[in-house]
């Protein structure tokens, strides 16, 4: 198991090493992305309703893009309503709100409407999760629109020298169908990323990982951001 762990990780950093080989200029920083995600059904209204599910997850983020380092550069507020089609199988509405602060930039607000179909399969120990997501963000001081089109891969695997410990990597692609107020169309972002997963006790766990976020930017240097993710969940 410690093979696997060290694969994993090996693994995340060298998908992570095309993207900077990309571009030429890219902005290399540090962020870290800390989340608070809450999760449950709709069992206490009817047992009807056990196939529906709902998640809701706040997540705060932080860059070091400032010559006085680290600052808050964005708040997410997400909310979703999932239906179980199969044990492999959801189709989930969600909403996000977004707060964001550019550096020397004023702040504005998104509404991002969005559409998920989650794909889960075990392969043995390893399960992968395919997840499909169109959404719509909407900038809500000028209401410019991007539909935004995102695939993300991620395969998770138990370490068995402890209960409850496992290992995950994965990545995310991003393609706008359409050109926006603040970028272009077609692939714009990229996210490798990998880490551990500790459930705490049944309904509490913790993520603690890597992510590498490349973003493709048409009117200046390209971004690359190392961040630290952080994340608490719990299950009613």
């Amino acid at each position: 198991m410690k093979k696997l762990t060290k694969t994993l990780i090996a693994t995340t950093l060298l998908l992570s090493q095309p993207l900077k080989a990309s571009a030429a200029d890219d902005d290399d920083m540090f962020g870290v992305w800390g989340s608070l995600t809450l999760h449950g059904d709709f069992k206490f209204l009817s047992p009807d309703l056990d196939k529906f599910h709902w998640t809701v997850m706040n997540q705060s983020r932080t860059r070091e893009d400032s010559p006085d380092g680290s600052r808050f550069t964005e708040n997410l507020l997400f909310s979703q309503v999932g239906y179980q089609v199969n044990k492999q199988a959801s189709l989930w509405l969600g909403y996000t709100h977004d707060w964001i602060h550019p550096l020397n930039k004023a702040s504005y607000q998104e509404s991002r409407p969005y559409v998920d179909f989650v794909w889960k399969q075990p392969f043995g120990d390893f399960k992968l999760t395919s997840r499909t997501r169109m959404e719509d963000r909407i900038n809500q001081s000028t209401g410019n629109e991007g539909y935004r089109a995102r695939q993300l891969l991620q395969i998770n695997h138990p370490l068995a020298f402890m209960n409850g410990l496992s290992a995950y990597a994965g990545e995310e692609v991003m393609f706008y169908m359409n050109k926006t107020d603040w970028g272009k169309r077609g692939f714009t972002e990229n996210r490798i990323f990998g880490g551990l997963s500790y459930q705490l006790t049944d309904h509490a766990g913790v993520d603690l990982g890597y992510m590498g976020q490349y973003v493709d930017n048409p009117s200046g240097n390209n971004l690359f951001t190392h961040n630290l993710q952080a994340n608490v969940n719990y299950r009613f």
